[in-house]
């Protein structure tokens, strides 16, 4: 945490050097947003490294077996038997609870309903979307959604805080292959 704080500092830090205002206003060139990039591009692989690390800690202080995806989305499955496979474009409907790592309640379904929405259209979380693309009709699954593929940097400006791990549970209730 003390790492991801001293990175803060020092993106605000740069921030301030590149844009504050002074009596002679310098001319920011093609070079300096090319070197501002790459800074940015650091600060941010050092947030989701970081991220990773707090959701390996998580995963062994809790026992639990999950598996890890190209992108960063750590889950455990549970299949139901079902062979009725998730595809882009299937309308799902899901039942879900997220919580955050220190156990605090955000969102489900028992207070906001079942969620249905169309697979790869966007709306909802990409690391839901993802998780539903290995997922079969009636299988549950716990996933543990680093910030980037939950709702980021800002948070969702209600209940979840900003660069926040999700705890996400989710059963899919139905899905509905859409013909084209």
């Amino acid at each position: 945490m003390k790492r991801f704080i001293t990175l803060a500092l020092v993106f605000v830090s740069i921030c301030g050097l590149v844009c504050c205002n002074s009596k002679q206003k310098k001319v920011i060139t093609a070079e300096d947003i090319r070197k501002f990039e790459e800074r940015n591009i650091e600060v941010n692989r050092e947030i989701v490294k970081l991220k990773q690390d707090t959701i390996k800690q998580y995963i062994e202080d809790h026992g639990l077996t999950m598996q890890k995806t190209g992108s960063g989305l750590w889950y455990s499955l549970k299949p139901s038997g079902d062979t009725t496979a998730i595809r882009t474009d299937d309308m799902v409907e899901i039942a879900y609870s997220i919580h955050l790592l220190n156990g605090k309640f955000c969102y489900s379904s028992d207070s906001t309903g079942l969620k249905k929405f169309k697979v790869g259209q966007g709306g909802v979380e990409s690391g839901l979307e993802e998780m539903l693309l290995l997922m079969h009709k009636g299988d549950t699954a716990e996933m543990l959604m680093p910030p980037h593929l939950a709702h980021g940097l800002m948070g969702d400006q209600k209940k979840i805080p900003t660069l926040a791990i999700l705890h996400y549970l989710v059963m899919v209730k139905d899905c509905q292959h859409v013909i084209k």
